[in-house]
């Protein structure tokens, strides 16, 4: 599905990969969030010389446990995706210029791990539902932003305690 026929493209120089993929894919696989929809790709591959360009777009919904209580929230994925694809490179030295390294005797371009890379770098590592979100209390484990607890709050740490008696006389 996201594979590119380097000779087809050689002779069109030009090929449009338009996708819907399932949020159960298994390019999604093992991703510390899930979709909670199908994602659409408009990939367009092109020769550019010995290099191949892609660009295009990513458009999903993220489902993502809010960093503070976890409870659902969703992140809209709207990325512009651009990577080149160059011959000749080793895989450290294409990693230093921020290319892929194109095999050359290659016939097909998988770009799965590309887009799973670019998609995964689009979605933040932490969300939170609110601005106002208050989480569990790290006593009991109550959501605070259901109900209160009787908990302290104050955590009073042993080794400041001479400090505090200082400031106190």
């Amino acid at each position: 599905m996201l594979k590119v026929d380097l000779g087809l493209l050689a002779q069109q120089h030009r090929i449009r990969i338009d996708a819907e993929v399932s949020a159960e894919d298994a390019l999604w696989a093992e991703l510390p969030w899930r979709f909670a929809e199908p994602v659409s790709l408009h990939l367009e591959v092109q020769q550019a010389g010995s290099d191949v360009v892609v660009r295009g777009e990513v458009d999903g919904v993220a489902e993502l446990a809010c960093r503070r209580c976890l409870s659902a929230v969703l992140y809209e994925v709207n990325e512009e995706l651009i990577f080149v694809y160059r011959t000749g490179v080793a895989p450290v030295q294409a990693e230093a210029e921020e290319v892929y390294a194109l095999p050359k005797k290659s016939r097909e371009l998988d770009l799965t791990l590309a887009v799973r890379e670019h998609v995964l770098l689009a979605v933040p590592e932490f969300v939170s539902c609110d601005d106002t979100c208050r989480g569990f209390c790290p006593r009991c484990g109550t959501n605070l932003n259901e109900s209160t607890c009787d908990c302290r709050t104050e955590d009073e740490d042993p080794r400041w305690a001479a400090l505090r008696r200082l400031r106190s006389e």
